[in-house]
């Protein structure tokens, strides 16, 4: 063929739908990126972080014009079943429980024929359910934001509005689903903080983390210098250590230094015979006292005196 037909893409699973669901509202309530940008540029940025942060278990990237019909779809059901459910709230039905009500807005939904099968999307109920798209105030929106909801509505809700039977459900025949609670602009129709309100947030924020940045870094200093100290305090114990060990050893060391003197006597210089004589039997006993201490003494216990 000359030219090759584009395959239409696979069904989304209930896990796309969750993921694009997620990057929907991040975007969508972000107030720095979501506001004054055209709706190219939004569902751009849903492109973007959709393929770029999609689970291992999500294998295939996804168009942007892919992801916008499918959301369309998405909130053009969630709508509807949100517009079901306020009118239930609103009717306050004595006793009912949450299952009951969402029961009865099953019911009423499936009065419109584009949802007699049912509702599709329980998958994704809980997390768009209590977005600001489905507030109840739309007061709020700014004009910017209402051009957009003119010009970009989905598909569904360009449909007849269905009129809810009165024979079939006598007990809901004053209720018709609020197909107008919807509004697919890619933006929230509830005005999320604003601009400067974030710039302010942001800049707190920066603020304090600097302060923190500061005070971790003073800690930091801090345990510096007590390591520090902590080995000065280890240094000068080490250096008393070896100054008392030194003074030990020089009084160690003074009984065998007076002994030297003895020995190192010159016997001949003495005139006294009976002097010469105790000087002599001194020098014997010093003599036989070390020759009898280095035979039971261990190799080595007199390296380090000094000769003489």
């Amino acid at each position: 063929m000359a030219a090759t037909a584009r395959h239409r893409s696979t069904s989304y699973s209930h896990e796309e739908d969750k993921h694009l669901c997620h990057v929907y509202l991040d975007i969508s309530q972000n107030p720095i990126i979501s506001i004054n940008q055209s709706r190219d540029q939004f569902w751009s940025h849903i492109e973007a972080e959709y393929n770029s942060s999609k689970p291992v278990t999500i294998t295939q990237d996804r168009a942007k014009k892919s992801l916008q019909c499918r959301m369309q779809i998405i909130l053009s059901a969630i709508g509807k079943l949100r517009g079901c459910v306020r009118q239930i709230e609103n009717q306050n039905p004595s006793g009912a429980s949450q299952i009951d009500i969402l029961n009865r807005v099953k019911v009423l939904l499936e009065q419109d024929k584009k949802y007699d099968k049912g509702f599709k999307f329980d998958h994704v109920w809980e997390i768009l359910k209590d977005s600001e798209k489905f507030g109840d105030d739309h007061s709020n929106a700014t004009p910017y934001r209402q051009t957009q909801t003119s010009n970009f509505v989905s598909s569904q809700a360009n449909s007849p509005a269905t009129e809810s039977p009165t024979s079939a459900s006598p007990g809901l025949s004053s209720f018709s689903p609020d197909i107008n609670d919807l509004s697919v602009d890619g933006s929230s129709s509830q005005r999320p903080i604003g601009v400067k309100k974030a710039k302010e947030k942001r800049k707190v924020e920066e603020h304090t983390s600097a302060i923190i940045d500061t005070i971790k870094e003073e800690q930091r200093q801090v345990i510096e210098i007590l390591k520090k100290n902590s080995a000065d305090r280890q240094q000068n114990y080490e250096i008393q250590m070896l100054r008392a060990q030194n003074e030990k050893r020089k009084l160690d060391m003074a009984p065998y230094l007076a002994e030297n003197k003895i020995l190192i006597k010159d016997l001949n210089s003495i005139d006294d015979p009976i002097l010469r004589e105790h000087f002599r039997n001194e020098q014997l006993k010093i003599l036989q006292k070390r020759s009898t201490h280095d035979q039971a003494a261990p190799h080595g216990f007199h390296d380090d005196l000094p000769e003489y």
